[in-house]
């Protein structure tokens, strides 16, 4: 028997269940485009995803550390940091994420600010996904902390489902190349 023999019982979910995080994303996104989520941390992060898996998962809200979930975990073609990585590298993205939303705020008259805070955005969304903290809603999560900072920054949130085999491309390319770009154009095709 193969691991591909394996039912993933982690990902996958009854229809009743997939309902239910439908309805569950839904209300959190509400709350996002709100700027109800402000403002913005680790514990952001954790309860985004614990309001989407509460009452689907028991990892809900639950991040990969030495005492829960997998030492590493595949997704496409990546590998997750290990467990005893999460919280550290969760804790640099987000102070990085929080002294480039600081700077915005204080420069809302820049010309480059849309563009820089897309940049921004799309970046912490990739992070979050590389690190992949929760065993499963890594990329619906890291999805509504990007649409989080943009409203947060005045900007509209960017809907990404339309595009899935091209989005996947580009986050698979940064996680390769650490080169955000590819993932930025494609943001900013869905903007416009």
């Amino acid at each position: 028997m193969t691991i591909e023999d394996v039912e993933d019982h982690v990902r996958v979910y009854t229809a009743a269940e997939d309902e239910r995080l439908a309805r569950q994303l839904r209300s959190v996104a509400e709350d996002c485009h709100a700027g109800k989520l402000w403002p913005l941390s680790i514990d952001s992060l954790r309860e985004m995803h614990r309001r989407l898996f509460d009452g689907v998962r028991d990892h809900a809200g639950r991040f990969r550390v030495r005492a829960f979930g997998d030492e590493h975990l595949t997704f496409g073609p990546n590998r997750s940091l290990h467990r005893d990585e999460v919280l550290g590298a969760l804790e640099r993205t987000f102070s990085a994420l929080d002294k480039s939303i600081q700077s915005f705020l204080a420069n809302p008259d820049d010309p480059e600010y849309e563009r820089g805070a897309i940049h921004v955005a799309v970046w912490a969304h990739a992070e979050v996904v590389r690190i992949h903290p929760f065993l499963d809603g890594n990329g619906r999560s890291s999805r509504l902390l990007m649409n989080a900072i943009l409203v947060g920054l005045g900007l509209p949130p960017i809907a990404v489902e339309a595009i899935k085999q091209e989005y996947n491309e580009a986050l698979n390319h940064y996680f390769r190349t650490r080169d955000l770009q590819i993932l930025i154009d494609l943001m900013l095709q869905l903007v416009e």
